[in-house]
């Protein structure tokens, strides 16, 4: 890839300079699949030509995190490399947080998007195609349908006004290895209503690639996926694979091929409005008051989504602390890579107070479930008695932060909360404990928006984000923060939950 290129523009259609594409224009036009209204995208290239920066928040699960980009790029950052090649003062101005979170989905995401999105992104990408069920019931109106929509529309109202791009991601085989080129699996069709319905921009890889695929066209095989059955490339004809195949394996694009050509999709369109703004456009004042107009109602009945952050995991949680005695907000990682701040006490009666916001749109109950994320290690640690104050209630419970492992790991309780907006989650140190010793620390609280109240309860994602988020001068998570040891083992396992989830999807189908 070459420096800044030089281009030309087409009927603002952005030819580019010296990148060259792997998706020629026919195929990259193809998988537009809807333009939708390009007004906030235009805003924020009409912001870059003034001398702005764009910053673009990508956020999804194993694929944005980048699975299968084995020796090559992820997606994300074939966008970035690519946007920074061709914009003028790119690797200056154009900035990519990578928010995507392997093994999660976009309800998950719903609820923490504040620590994974820049509150100043100008540019969203979305990638739930894959991760989120592909079709539940009830139709549309469903605990998988609807934090999607609440998520799409907390983001359209981030501070400069972002656009939501959704990209599509696609999968040709079956479970496990069976070859299904169906055209219809995934998301897509469900989350393209809330496109339509927002006005959104929508990028498909099955629109663009679909027939290329049947056609067996080098770089878009799908002949079979470039790893064996285990997700592990095999050295004796890797060769032979690499550059031709379009999944590195059974659920993921390869970083040669499938993962560039996503990357070349989202990129296309932003130097498309880049081309019209660039020959003189500029927004009119009817774009400008759309971008800035309150968003519709719902598209999914009482969908509303909450006016405030519900997910205060590392610095985040600073902000929800009224009263703290005793407690000092402390890094005890001894990494440097690998910050692990949370509020520690070592002392009796310690206490300290979290003030959050308790009310849900999303759960069908009139409680809520609250996640406490707290350290157990097997020395020195106390006990506390955690309750609740101010306008909610709940049952105390005692905080054991001792257990005989040989190891220091979160741990993540779950307990009902009543609905209320000023809720405090009081925390007080107890004068027992089964090891003599009083250390007491937390991590971080999340208010559930799951319909059926489960908690999050993925450890290692959690700390992910206290080690990510603490690196960020804005307390956000990206990705390039972690370690790649702890990276390959999280995809291993959002692998194997995603095929165990399509294997009993078919077996049921069967049946």
């Amino acid at each position: 890839m070459g420096g800044l290129a030089t281009a030309q523009c087409s009927g603002h259609e952005y030819i580019p300079g010296n990148y060259t594409m792997l998706l020629d224009a026919k195929h990259r036009r193809l998988g537009q699949s809807s333009l939708g209204d390009r007004s906030r995208l235009l805003a924020a290239m009409q912001r870059y030509r003034e001398g702005g920066n764009l910053t673009i928040g990508v956020i999804g699960g194993s694929i944005a995190a980048g699975q299968g980009a084995h020796d090559a790029p992820a997606f994300p950052y074939w966008l970035r490399d690519i946007l920074q090649a061709q914009l003028p003062g790119g690797a200056q101005r154009v900035r990519l947080n990578n928010g995507a979170m392997p093994g999660t989905s976009s309800a998950y995401m719903s609820t923490c998007h504040n620590v994974h999105v820049p509150p100043d992104a100008d540019v969203v990408v979305l990638d739930y195609a894959i991760n989120d069920e592909e079709m539940p019931l009830p139709h549309m109106n469903n605990g998988v349908r609807r934090p999607y929509e609440r998520l799409i529309r907390k983001l359209l109202q981030y501070p400069r006004r972002p656009a939501v791009v959704l990209l599509h991601a696609y999968r040709w085989f079956g479970d496990p290895v069976s070859s299904s080129g169906q055209f219809w699996p995934t998301s897509e069709r469900q989350h393209g209503e809330f496109g339509l319905y927002y006005g959104l921009q929508q990028l498909s890889v099955k629109a663009c690639c679909y027939h290329l695929m049947r056609a067996d066209k080098e770089g878009f095989s799908v002949r079979r996926p470039r790893a064996d059955h285990t997700g592990r490339p095999q050295l004796d004809m890797d060769a032979s694979l690499k550059g031709k195949m379009f999944f590195y394996d059974v659920l993921h694009p390869d970083g040669h091929t499938g993962h560039r050509v996503m990357g070349e999709l989202v990129a296309q369109l932003v130097l498309d409005a880049w081309a019209q703004v660039s020959s003189g456009y500029s927004l009119s004042a009817e774009d400008a008051a759309a971008v800035a107009a309150p968003l519709p109602p719902p598209m999914l009945e009482a969908n509303m989504e909450s006016a405030s952050d519900h997910c205060f995991i590392g610095p985040a949680l600073q902000q929800t602390v009224i009263h703290r005695q005793s407690f000092e907000w402390v890094n005890e990682g001894k990494n440097p890579l690998l910050p692990k701040w949370g509020y520690v006490a070592t002392i009796p009666n310690a206490d300290i107070k979290f003030k959050v916001n308790t009310k849900s749109t999303g759960t069908r109950t009139q409680e809520v479930t609250v996640e406490l994320g707290y350290l157990r290690s097997y020395e020195n640690m106390g006990r506390a008695n955690v309750s609740c104050e101010g306008g909610c209630a709940c049952k105390t419970w005692t905080l054991e932060g001792h257990h005989d492992q040989r190891n220091s790991q979160t741990f993540l309780q779950g307990f009902p909360v009543s609905q209320a907006e000023e809720c405090i989650i009081a925390v007080r140190v107890l004068e027992t404990s089964s090891t003599g010793k009083h250390k007491v620390k937390i991590s971080g609280v999340m208010v559930s928006e799951d319909p059926e109240n489960r908690p999050f309860d993925n450890k290692a994602a959690w700390d992910w984000i206290v080690a990510g988020s603490s690196k960020s001068a804005q307390g956000v998570f990206d990705l390039k923060s972690v370690v790649r040891r702890s990276l390959l083992a999280a995809h291993r396992a959002s692998s194997a939950r995603l095929q165990q989830r399509y294997a009993a999807a078919a077996t049921e189908l069967s049946t």
